[in-house]
């Protein structure tokens, strides 16, 4: 079976603004997730920590000039002194359960989605922001989370989501952003 093609890198956007987007989520790649959580086989909270899992779990697919960019985070691992069980630790901060990519490109994924094919919205992610997210793994987000809060912002004539540049640029808080952008020549 075939897996979906990577796709050019032909940014719709600067790519100034595309290159900050990319180093915003290198900088997610550089991290250590996973938080202490009671063990799943026996509900103990005697843990030690035990190393990290061998692949890193998938932040972003990021479509670059020289072809696609895996940025992965190292996540930490448990043992339960209990009952000697290895486990995750708790990956929700920056991970929704079950989604192959982190909160903010998934957040951006259901944005998009809101208004858009899901073909329109993979092409969308890579021309917009330089991320590489197939059409369908889109649409298994569009009928997972049906009810997504939508803030948008107009940037020179691109409707961009606010709780995805806040998450990257600011503290997260979509109602609040710490950044503040004035003009189009600020990132254009």
């Amino acid at each position: 079976m075939r897996g979906p093609a990577d796709k050019p890198f032909d940014p719709a956007v600067s790519a100034l603004f595309v290159n900050a987007v990319h180093e915003e989520l290198r900088r997610y790649g550089e991290r250590r997730v996973g938080e202490p959580r009671p063990c799943p086989n026996c509900d103990g909270t005697d843990l030690r920590k035990n190393g990290s899992q061998r692949e890193a779990k998938t932040v972003a697919r990021l479509v670059t000039s020289d072809g696609i960019e895996d940025v992965g985070c190292a996540v930490q691992q448990y043992e339960c002194k209990n009952c000697g069980r290895s486990f995750q630790g708790d990956t929700s901060e920056l991970f929704y359960e079950g989604c192959d990519y982190a909160r903010p490109v998934v957040d951006c994924c259901l944005f998009h989605a809101a208004t858009e094919s899901a073909s329109a919205c993979e092409r969308t992610l890579r021309r917009c922001y330089g991320l590489q997210v197939h059409r369908e793994t889109v649409a298994r987000y569009a009928e997972r989370f049906d009810e997504h809060e939508r803030y948008p912002i107009e940037i020179a004539g691109h409707t961009l989501s606010l709780s995805f540049l806040s998450e990257l640029f600011g503290d997260g808080d979509a109602d609040e952003p710490n950044f503040v952008i004035t003009g189009s020549q600020a990132i254009w």
